[in-house]
């Protein structure tokens, strides 16, 4: 599809009360104290979370991040309070730039939970996608076990479209459904003003 560049997503997003940025190394720290802060929670449904990662690690991480936006295959941002406050991430994976249709994913710190700081930043993500790449599609996949994340997309208006069984392996090899849920360009359009 012509109309869609990587070149046209933005490193800095702001909204009403965040600052997404496109990762740096300098984060790694930040990133640490909110993962020991939410390893208990992440555990559950991030496999990297079933231990502690090393600075290292998260640095490394960092880099393969940065990687993946020049090579124009996703696009992760850190979320930040305008204060400066590390929240967690959120950004626009298994991009088909052919078709115009991304994936977000995200996980917040626990601390921050539940004060929609994550609906706010899936809402910009998606007006980045729709409004300005022309995108076609947004889709969000989570745990069908995960209430928390599956809230998301309920409350931005995407589709259920289904439930795919037995499609991962959880964090301790259990076999777990998949919740995907999407919005295409017409719907994101047509919802009221918010």
């Amino acid at each position: 599809m012509d109309s869609l560049s990587a070149s046209d997503i933005p490193e800095r997003i702001v909204t009403q009360r965040l600052v997404l940025l496109r990762p740096k190394r300098e984060d790694a720290k930040l990133i640490l104290v909110a993962a020991e802060e939410s390893l208990t929670e992440l555990a559950r449904w991030q496999a990297w979370a079933q231990e502690m990662p090393s600075l290292a690690a998260v640095e490394t991480h960092i880099a393969r991040t940065r990687a993946s936006w020049e090579l124009k295959e996703s696009h992760l941002f850190h979320l930040f309070t305008h204060n400066d406050r590390f929240l967690g991430t959120c950004g626009l994976e298994k991009i088909d730039w052919q078709i115009g249709a991304f994936e977000i994913g995200y996980w917040l710190r626990t601390s921050a939970v539940g004060n929609g700081y994550m609906s706010e930043a899936v809402s910009a993500l998606e007006r980045e996608v729709f409004e300005r790449l022309g995108g076609k599609c947004v889709s969000i996949k989570c745990d069908a076990l995960n209430d928390r994340s599956a809230a998301i997309p309920k409350r931005l208006g995407y589709r259920l479209d289904g439930v795919l069984r037995c499609e991962r392996v959880d964090p301790l090899g259990n076999a777990q459904d998949t919740m995907v849920w999407s919005k295409t360009r017409e719907e994101y359009f047509e919802q009221p003003l918010g």
